[in-house]
């Protein structure tokens, strides 16, 4: 397998290497950053047209067939065709699907557009067996795009065997129909390509042994997606690092979070957190507090689960029945409201070193236990200061991205620097930026309800996913938690509680939902 990054001017050199949730996410908070999809799709196929036009030099009378199916890549495909016939090239669309069945707006427009200016001849055969091996210049698989994967049915099946039959030079976009971009996986049947034109960034599956056969030559073209649109969190990031709720989802299944927190001064702190982990999608939420704020909070929002606590205060006789009850769940946050008694902060250290390898949200007074101490936590911890908590904990003042880089160093954990523009850094250096949220939220308790969103988002990624993704998990709760604030804003005013923000976070994500969910690929 070669990267052709010297032979084709205009392709990327040292292309990155990004996951399929990494460029879905990035695709859409690009639509969200101006940029639509359409645009992507014709920078796609010219860039198609232009390695072909690259490989082969002169495309005037080439004869070239192309493979097109149903969704964003049929839709890649369809525009290659016409930038190749406006080069001179005589170009067939086999469209494997009738024109009715084409589920992707944006194919449906190019192929609109195609069959109006009958510049390309376009075939459906109505059956499979009616492709047959051909003789030609070019062959453009464009048949299945790097969000379908497992095993190939009719009529792409037949329509693959017929390519892989086929004289002349074949290729591939984006991926090769039946690779599995991630994991390189092979279905039987899959495309065999000479070239495969891929877009903004390699993909893992690409570069694995098993697909090096099926890749051949790779070139990576550059489509249009702002850097912007990767570093700062955006709608995508809601849309494709949070899973969705399975059609089979069962009772907890979803994610399970215990949030520890309140104490007789603070009682809505842990009501705020506990209640943003059920409208974040967790779909329990247990809150240990003292007995009154556990029943307080229970009564305010019966989804919480109550689980009191002796006392006024969380202290060390506690931390048997909390190590008990954390086996239950997927996630702990710990420090909404806790107050900072000298005991309640050596409870907390005890806690947190006992819980080692456990998702841990920690917040608030926790967060000045942790200033006290010399502690290495581990990557699925997710620290949340605001700035005057950074200072404590780096020993000094700074910059919010400095401060954030250095606390996720010294405490190997996932940091998220609260600021007029939000840091999110993990230890290995990498950070991400999220610029939501408005002036008026910086009241009492809306901390609070992001610890809540980033547990519960936690909670369900790790309950159906099995792994965190800290990182982008958290700029993705930043996210919400922004927009929930910019939107109680919009509706009441610049005088809004940490209730208004909490009250919008199911509006945020059913509007993330229905304006963006058409997708990418």
């Amino acid at each position: 397998m070669l990267i052709m990054t010297q032979l084709c001017p205009g392709f990327i050199k040292d292309p990155q290497i990004l996951s399929i949730e990494d460029i879905r996410s990035y695709e859409i908070n690009n639509v969200s950053n101006g940029i639509p999809l359409l645009l992507l799709m014709e920078n796609a196929g010219r860039a198609v047209a232009d390695a072909i036009e690259c490989k082969i030099g002169d495309l005037k009378n080439k004869k070239i067939i192309v493979y097109a199916g149903k969704g964003g890549n049929g839709g890649d495909a369809l525009v290659a065709s016409k930038h190749l016939a406006l080069r001179g090239a005589d170009v067939t669309i086999y469209l494997l699907y009738d024109y009715n069945l084409v589920e992707h707006q944006d194919t449906l427009i190019n192929l609109k557009s195609l069959i109006n200016s009958k510049m390309v001849k376009i075939i459906h055969l109505d059956d499979p067996s009616q492709y047959k091996p051909q003789d030609a210049d070019v062959l453009i698989d464009g048949i299945l795009g790097i969000g379908v994967k497992g095993k190939l049915r009719e009529p792409i099946a037949s329509a693959l065997k017929a390519f892989n039959s086929s004289t002349g030079l074949r290729v591939a976009i984006d991926v090769p129909t039946g690779v599995d971009p991630e994991t390189g996986y092979v279905a039987e049947g899959s495309a065999i390509a000479d070239l495969t034109v891929t877009m903004h960034s390699l993909k893992p599956g690409l570069l694995k042994e098993d697909a090096k056969h099926y890749v051949g030559e790779i070139l990576v073209a550059e489509i249009g997606l702002l850097r912007d649109s990767e570093i700062f969190a955006g709608p995508g990031d809601v849309l494709f690092r949070i899973p969705k709720r399975p059609k089979n989802a069962i009772k907890g299944g979803n994610g399970k979070v215990l949030t520890i927190g309140g104490s007789y001064h603070y009682f809505g702190a842990p009501f705020y957190a506990s209640s943003a982990a059920l409208l974040s999608g967790a779909d329990l939420s247990f809150l240990a507090s003292p007995e009154k704020v556990a029943y307080s909070a229970a009564q305010n929002n019966p989804g919480i689960i109550p689980f009191p606590l002796d006392g006024d205060y969380l202290n060390k006789d506690h931390i048997p029945l909390l190590l008990e009850e954390a086996k239950r769940v997927d996630v702990i946050a710990i420090g909404p409201g806790l107050g900072s008694k000298e005991e309640t902060k050596e409870t907390v250290i005890t806690l947190v070193s006992s819980l080692k390898g456990k998702p841990i949200v920690i917040d608030a007074d926790a967060l000045k236990a942790l200033a006290d101490v010399d502690i290495k936590l581990w990557d699925d911890v997710v620290l949340t200061p605001h700035r005057g908590e950074a200072a404590l904990l780096a020993k000094r003042e700074g910059d919010p991205e400095d401060l954030a880089r250095e606390i996720s160093k010294k405490y190997n954990a996932t940091v998220i620097v609260k600021a007029p523009i939000d840091v999110i850094c993990s230890p290995n250096g990498k950070c991400r930026y999220n610029k939501t949220g408005h002036p008026a939220m910086a009241v009492g308790g809306t901390g609070d309800v992001l610890t809540g969103i980033i547990s519960g988002f936690l909670a369900r990624r790790i309950a159906l996913l099995k792994d965190t993704n800290a990182l982008n998990v958290v700029a993705s709760s930043a996210y919400v938690s922004g927009k929930a604030g910019e939107m109680a804003v919009k509706n009441k005013g610049q005088n809004i509680t940490a209730l208004d923000v909490l009250n919008n976070i199911q509006n945020v994500l059913k509007e993330i939902d229905e304006e963006y969910t058409h997708g990418s690929g």
